[in-house]
């Protein structure tokens, strides 16, 4: 399956970098046998355990691991939790691990935590997001993440060209975290200057399994809405989709990012979700593979890689699912399509 990573990405990182492609920490093999043989140790740390693009990244990350000769300590999720998060991640500081993957669910709550986990010696790369006072490349490897912008973005294009006229809603995340804020500012970015389409409503979440009660709210509020951006897929926007055709609101066109199973199988059939900007989570598990192993044999590394966005929709699905999920698509999706 092909690994490529496209488009050229519009955001920059979490600390304002310009992204740096995925080339900047191939390794050579040399640097892969002296890997496998030594003896280090890595910890996996996820804000969810619960989606395919954690499924999708976490088999990225062991197999390249496994590759690599590095050991993984432990898999953890933290249920969107930040206590629970900086409960597992004070524990890993007292242990003798030799690097962190992680995605910090809230970059101040939790940026003690990482400091100490940081402070015991352990090479940190970041998914996504960084802690509050952390400074590269002092402090941490690097960050890997989507284009979060360019998913944005693209979301917003197709919800602004599929409504034409008439009014949008948003269900944001309700905490500071700026994977979702770059997504929903690409997204404010297209909305708000289009001169037929309106935001009208806005509410924010911050449990993603609260998500269905809050769009059914918010629509009963606005039974006249064309549109809504879900911040992203799997479950907020699976919940706003059963909301929708839940309030009868069957032509609702509902745009969000990211992928799961659920998400194509719903816009394969023509439901809600119509349209997503996609990662490429297997993908990006691989590339934070490789920067963990260089920062481990003290090689630069930059401070935030990109990759692009699949532009995601019921007529392009067929062609962008085996990139997404890594294997062909399943005869369930295929019914939906006239073959």
């Amino acid at each position: 399956m092909k690994t490529i990573l496209s488009g050229n990405p519009v955001g920059k990182g979490p600390k304002g970098a310009d992204p740096s492609p995925a080339e900047d920490v191939v390794l050579s093999q040399q640097e892969i046998e002296h890997l496998r043989a030594s003896d280090y140790t890595v910890a996996i740390v996820f804000h969810y355990l619960k989606t395919d693009y954690v499924r999708l990244q976490l088999d990225g990350l062991t197999t390249r691991f496994d590759d690599l000769g590095i050991s993984v300590e432990g898999i953890y999720g933290s249920e969107f939790d930040a206590s629970k998060q900086v409960d597992i991640l004070n524990r890993l500081a007292a242990k003798d691990i030799d690097a962190l993957v992680s995605i910090p669910i809230d970059q101040v709550a939790t940026a003690k935590a990482y400091r100490n986990v940081a402070a015991a010696g352990t090479k940190i790369v970041f998914i996504d997001n960084v802690p509050n006072g952390f400074k590269h490349p002092g402090d941490y490897a690097g960050t890997v993440s989507s284009d979060n912008q360019g998913l944005g973005i693209f979301a917003g294009r197709f919800l602004r060209d599929r409504v034409e006229s008439g009014s949008v809603g948003l269900i944001t995340f309700d905490a500071p975290f700026y994977v979702t804020s770059a997504r929903e500012q690409g997204v404010r970015d297209v909305l708000e200057p289009a001169e037929n389409v309106t935001i009208v409503a806005e509410e924010g979440f911050t449990d993603p399994d609260d998500v269905y009660d809050i769009a059914r709210d918010l629509l009963a509020a606005n039974p006249d809405l064309n549109g809504l951006f879900v911040s992203w897929g799997d479950p907020p926007g699976t919940q706003a989709a059963d909301a929708a055709l839940d309030s009868g609101m069957d032509d609702l066109v509902i745009t969000t990012t990211g992928l799961s199973t659920d998400m194509a199988i719903n816009i394969a059939k023509d439901g809600p979700i119509k349209a997503t900007g996609a990662q490429f989570p297997y993908q990006q598990g691989r590339i934070e593979a490789d920067m963990i192993a260089n920062s481990l044999l003290a090689n630069s590394t930059p401070p935030f890689i990109a990759s692009g966005v699949l532009p995601i929709h019921r007529g392009n699905l067929l062609d962008l699912y085996p990139t997404y999920f890594q294997t062909d698509y399943p005869e369930e999706i295929a019914a939906y399509f006239d073959q």
